[in-house]
């Protein structure tokens, strides 16, 4: 476990961004040494060596962590944003599943699969857990928990974290200041008018008539037809990413100027000169809107950054024609997209990019400065990534066989595999997640004749 950590961190060595990152996860695993049944937290795709355990013998034996808020956070958002994993017993089943505080409120958590979890703890199944709560509703507890019910008996777990109402306070002057801001760059997305009227809760397009949401703290572009032409679909999901060293660069760089981050997800910090555009209304997100149609002026922005956005629109010629747009002649650009990632993600997961498809994409407006493979981007996260859900898409007895292979044993011809129990038995969802190619077979619609 010692040189699975000095490895760890001689590869960290110089990279602020994922000293950050793993740093708690580097603490855990040394805890988790001393303590098996200690809080061993999700850092997706990482494969760790985790001990080899036995099933707890009863219900009342699980393990448990919280992925966040992080160990005594501070929440300084107006909603605490819970998530973390259970494991326990194959045997047992989990019910119940909500959030509470000391005074009697409860909030009823979302359940989802942890493959990641199973993978280190390959003897208990695991469940993760979602929620989003308002913090007015639990302003006033001392203390906050996870309960839930394991095979009829309750337990709970504790929620180490605290609430600054100041901080909050401040949080949302913050964002007010910035939407006033902003006001000023904004534009018709629909027909990119300038001449946007200022209604009590709305915004109305004097040019087309469109009208848009607004609210004390930011602005909602997210009309029907918006909705219908980006695919926006109702979801429970968390994007959840912190900034790398580039980006905070350039954070740095234009300290009065304003950086627009396109799919922003949840950030755990709140920068006054970026401006969190997303499709998801998260307690740090600026303005709502899809990327393929951006409600703002062409040239207001000093820098642009998008992380795993662009697979997962409809059409990202569309999109990163936008963002070219609304970027300031000279401006910066920050953009990466995944090649070989499996199927993933919400609304839903179009085009992956080499790196000639993603230069495609912009190189005829931009000079491109640097282009390459990140760290988060190494072949290794792939391989771990399809390893795990491989042997999620398989039968128990089937998945047990195929972990025990070696990695000679898959370099023949793959003809010579598709009878083994590993290929044939593959559930269809995992086919279509790690497929090699997809294919389409269709019938051109026929115009319906005029009276």
């Amino acid at each position: 476990m010692q040189e699975f950590l000095n490895a760890i961190k001689l590869r960290l060595k110089g990279n602020y961004y994922a000293q950050r990152l793993l740093k708690p996860l580097l603490q855990s695993v040394r805890s988790l040494k001393a303590h098996p049944t200690q809080q061993f937290p999700e850092r997706e795709p990482l494969i760790v060596s985790a001990p080899e355990i036995e099933a707890p013998p009863s219900p009342s034996a699980f393990l448990h962590n919280i992925d966040f808020p992080r160990t005594n956070e501070v929440v300084q958002f107006p909603v605490l944003i819970l998530s973390g994993w259970i494991a326990f017993d194959k045997a047992y089943q989990i019910t119940q599943l909500e959030f509470g505080t000391e005074l009697g409120y409860r909030f009823p958590l979302t359940g989802g699969d942890r493959p990641d979890v199973e993978a280190v703890y390959p003897h208990l199944a695991a469940i993760g857990f979602l929620g989003c709560i308002p913090i007015d509703a639990i302003q006033d507890a001392a203390s906050y928990f996870v309960q839930f019910q394991l095979d009829n008996e309750q337990h709970r777990f504790p929620v180490d974290c605290s609430i600054s109402l100041p901080d909050i306070e401040e949080f949302i002057n913050r964002k007010q200041q910035k939407r006033q801001r902003l006001q000023t760059l904004l534009c018709c997305p629909i027909c990119k008018s300038e001449e946007l009227i200022v209604a009590i809760a709305r915004l109305d397009c004097r040019n087309c008539g469109a009208t848009f949401k607004t609210t004390e703290q930011g602005f909602n572009f997210l009309s029907q037809d918006l909705v219908d032409h980006g695919n926006v679909q109702p979801t429970n999901n968390v994007s959840f990413r912190s900034y790398d060293e580039n980006v905070l660069s350039l954070i740095r760089e234009f300290p009065d100027g304003l950086i627009l981050d396109n799919g922003c997800g949840m950030r755990d910090v709140y920068f006054d000169n970026v401006v969190n555009f997303e499709i998801v209304d998260y307690p740090t997100t600026d303005v709502l809107g899809i990327g393929e149609k951006l409600p703002f002026k062409s040239g207001s922005f000093d820098a642009i950054v998008s992380f795993a956005v662009l697979e997962h629109v409809r059409n990202p010629f569309e999109c990163a024609a936008e963002i070219i747009r609304v970027l300031k002649p000279g401006g910066k650009l920050y953009v990466a997209v995944p090649f070989l990632q499996p199927f993933h993600g919400y609304p839903d997961h179009y085009y992956n990019m080499t790196s000639s498809g993603l230069k495609n994409l912009f190189e005829q407006d931009v000079e491109i400065l640097e282009a390459g493979v990140s760290f988060w981007g190494k072949p290794i996260w792939t391989l771990n990534w399809f390893l795990k859900s491989y042997v999620r898409g398989l039968p128990a007895p089937v998945a047990e066989k195929f972990k025990q292979m070696r990695v000679v044993d898959f370099l023949e011809y793959p003809l010579n595999y598709m009878d083994q129990d590993f290929v044939a038995q593959l559930t269809p969802e995992v086919d279509e997640e790690l497929a090699c190619n997809n294919y389409l077979i269709a019938r051109k619609l026929t115009l319906e004749k005029s009276p």
